[in-house]
């Protein structure tokens, strides 16, 4: 990245932004020790490895720090001894161009040292690279790069590195997301895998638990998300993942995301990032279990490479609930030069569960634990998922990246009464072109691209005979189409304020074809028919840096989604079902002051024709679904908080973490003829996790925390609502920075009973109907893991 000759300002925004999700630092001759594991490899990527440990700005000019092999660094140092011992043999030496930003120069060019220690720097102009922003992989971006970039939103965002997910046992999706602001996830089943409902200001807040509409999901800003705009949240591997990035709202147009719930990025680790081999088991209440191993090497030809694999078993905290999945997942990377890379990423998991039934809120009461889940036979699905991705950089730092991708699912879910055998297969291609240049002399960014994916699903449906499989009795061919184009335009008036303007348009196209047990009838008049949707949405907003602290932000977008269509005869229904389509204003503010860093966000938006689903939980595959008569209104505050205090007790350097976030979800029908101002169910009003963790110089770490869930309606009438909970945590590790990393996590340690989320119905009159899933009981999980 350059910057200009006649200022220094440019580094310190990115410097900023590095620091947004990293522990507060002190950066100075007495630096706090921290845990560093940098194996030997090019000075260069070494340098954005302690870069993204530290929160540190590494500044240097031209290619005086390539071709040059540094040592491995492991142990515990403070961020200066760490950069000392990098530097160790390479000629170059090091200054505080300020708190966080330091200079490489060659020795020769570095001014001496006064008596006190200090460094006289002479008048300078600053013409570099920062290491922080760049990731040593074009394809794949570092924790910092996404942090800037995400700065740049002019919406709510979160970066969640993955190492504070590593901190404990990661069960489920809620594990994952458990830090973000504005994030809403409840659990199906019990402690353990399986499906969650995520929702994002108010997004798919009626629907099934899983598969989610509402939220895009990307990884490696490759899509994840079907054709159809579903996403099966089981099929997320949490054990593959290097940080993730969270978009709130109608705020991820630089990758078409246009969704009322916005959109997730995971970002995987590569050859480059990862370990070079791990491996390690967690084990737990209920016969959990969990071996896993990891590997990563990125060699000196270019060829970089990454692997993970997971095998986990559970009985979960509920009756008759056994589950496994196998996942693995790896990629390959060539550089091919400085500026071409590409590479390759693979999957193969399997998932085999049994399908775990409702409870009302007497019976989690009296046995949490209890699941009279006897019409649910053996369920589950292999997915096989191939991305190939390519990277350029281009001339003043301009970028482009293509990808393609194929996938296969095949799912199985047998009950009772029916057998239903999907086989969904997924191939896309889409772009993104990033252009940074000058408009009427100001600086411009262009980031425009698009999207076009095709999903074929062959749906058959069985009877089911003293529960074995049956004869084939319908089956249904689906194809859909999904082509997208955006674009987006950040032109900063000053050096503060940049105002941002795009568009995302977008088709999306069905055809139906029953070439099974077809018989015409009202529901079904033939049996083929097709329905297309177009959709247009603007977004026009701002950043304004209005200290080198805090910065303001704000937004209006639309956003618009097509309705669910499970099979034929949703192209029939009468009245048909409407886009869902929502007009939102956003104003936040994000930073870092001091030790405390910020995000904070209000929003409204006006929902038009939004989707009211009810599911069937003995079923998920059988829905009813209309178009709300008026609109809803969707409103909320989401808030996190963190900061590190030093408190030099047990050792000098140990501190204390403390982090948090906040969400009110204000949900509510306008005047509906029927069902007045209620508010929309599925969603809890308001959502907090707080966590205290202590850490200690050697690696040592403990501390408790807390989730706090208000009460959540399961009806649109507002007649039935699960009970507000408080879930207390806690969890120890230690991780020597070497070789050894060991932890304990315990679970609900007040065993309280409570539903981690609900199936909605329109009406329950009042009657403690079973629509709720039960929430885990007490539950305490261990890991031990070595790294070679």
């Amino acid at each position: 990245m350059k910057y200009p000759a006649h200022t220094c300002r440019a580094p310190l925004y990115v410097a900023l932004a590095a620091g947004l999700l990293t522990p507060t630092v002190i950066l100075s001759a007495e630096q706090t020790a921290q845990t560093f594991d940098i194996r030997s490899q090019a000075l260069s990527s070494a340098l954005i490895r302690f870069s993204a440990l530290t929160g540190l700005q590494v500044l240097y000019e031209g290619d005086i720090a390539e071709r040059i092999t540094a040592p491995e660094l492991i142990g515990r140092y403070t961020p200066e001894q760490a950069l000392r011992n990098l530097l160790r043999g390479s000629g170059l030496q090091y200054r505080f161009s300020n708190g966080n930003t330091v200079t490489l120069e060659k020795a020769a060019a570095v001014e001496p040292q006064s008596a006190a220690g200090t460094t006289t720097l002479p008048t300078m102009t600053v013409t570099g690279k920062a290491l922080a922003s760049e990731s040593p992989s074009l394809t794949t971006p570092s924790l910092q790069e996404s942090q800037i970039k995400l700065n740049r939103v002019a919406g709510g965002t979160s970066v969640i590195d993955g190492k504070r997910i590593e901190e404990g046992a990661p069960l489920s999706v809620s594990d994952a997301l458990a830090t973000a602001p504005g994030v809403y996830v409840g659990d199906i089943s019990a402690g353990a895998t399986g499906g969650s409902r995520i929702s994002i200001r108010g997004s798919d807040g009626n629907s099934d638990i899983s598969p989610i509409r509402g939220i895009k999901f990307l990884r490696n800003g490759m899509p994840f998300t079907h054709a159809n705009g579903t996403f099966d949240v089981e099929a997320l591997n949490l054990y593959a993942i290097e940080h993730i990035e969270v978009y709130r709202g109608a705020n991820a147009l630089e990758y078409g995301g246009s969704n009322l719930g916005g959109a997730i990025n995971y970002i995987t680790p590569t050859g480059y990032t990862a370990n070079g081999l791990k491996i390690g088991i967690v084990g737990g209440t209920n016969d959990y279990y969990r071996p896993y191993f990891s590997g990563g090497k990125a060699f000196e030809n270019g060829l970089d490479v990454f692997g993970t694999f997971s095998y986990v078993n559970t009985d979960t905290t509920r009756e008759n609930n056994h589950q496994e999945q196998f996942l693995g997942h790896g990629n390959v990377g060539y550089r091919w030069n400085e500026n071409h890379e590409t590479r390759l990423y693979f999957d193969a998991q399997n998932h085999n569960f049994l399908w775990p039934a409702t409870l009302s809120k007497r019976q989690i009461d009296q046995n949490p634990q209890q699941n009279p889940n006897d019409w649910s036979l053996p369920n589950g699905f292999s997915s096989y998922r191939f991305d190939l991705k390519h990277s350029v950089k281009l001339h003043g730092g301009d970028r482009l990246d293509v990808g393609t991708y194929y996938s296969i699912n095949n799912y199985r879910y047998d009950y009772t009464d029916s057998g239903n055998h999907d086989q969904w297969q997924d191939v896309g291609f889409n772009w993104r072109h990033e252009i940074n240049g000058q408009l009427l002399g100001l600086n411009n960014r262009v980031v425009w691209g698009g999207l076009t994916q095709w999903q074929f699903i062959n749906d058959k449906n069985y009877g089911i005979v003293g529960r074995q499989l049956g004869p084939l009795l319908t089956a249904e061919r689906d194809r859909w189409l999904n082509v997208e184009a955006f674009m987006e335009d950040q032109l900063s008036l000053t050096d503060r304020f940049t105002l941002i303007a795009g568009i995302q348009l977008n088709y999306r196209d069905v055809n139906y074809e029953r070439y099974e047990g077809y018989v015409a009838s009202a529901a079904r008049p033939s049996n083929q028919a097709n329905q297309d949707f177009f959709t247009a949405n603007p977004k026009l907003g701002f950043t304004w840096q209005a200290t080198d602290e805090a910065q303001i932000y704000g937004n209006v977008s639309r956003s618009a989604e097509p309705p669910k269509m499970a099979d034929l005869a949703n192209i029939y229904l009468q009245p048909k079902r409407n886009l869902q389509t929502a007009s939102t204003v956003e104003i936040g503010t994000r930073g870092q002051a001091q030790r405390l860093k910020w995000d904070l966000a209000f929003y409204q938006s006006w929902v038009n024709n939004e989707y009211l689903i009810v599911s069937n939980p003995r079923n998920p595959t059988a829905f009813s679904s209309t178009n709300a008569d008026s609109t809803t209104l969707h409103r909320g505050v989401e808030l996190g908080l963190e900061t590190t205090l030093p408190l030099n007790l047990a050792a000098s350097g140990d501190n204390l973490r403390l982090s948090g976030n906040y969400t009110w979800n204000d949900f509510t029908f306008d005047s509906d003829p029927a069902l007045r101002n209620n508010r929309l169910p599925g969603i809890p009003e308001h959502n907090a996790f707080v966590e205290a963790l202590y850490q200690h110089p050697s690696g040592f770490y403990i501390g408790p925390n807390a989730r706090i869930v208000s009460s959540n309606y399961a009806d649109f009438a507002n007649t039935l609502a699960a009970k507000p909970y408080a879930l207390l945590g806690a969890r120890m590790g230690w991780d020597d920075g070497k070789h050894w990393k060991l932890f304990v996590d315990g679970r609900n340690l007040t065993d309280e009973h409570y539903a981690s989320s609900v199936w909605v119905l329109g009406n329950a009159n009042g009657a403690d109907l079973d629509q709720f899933n039960p929430g885990a009981t007490r539950s305490v999980f261990g890991g031990v893991e070595y790294r070679f």
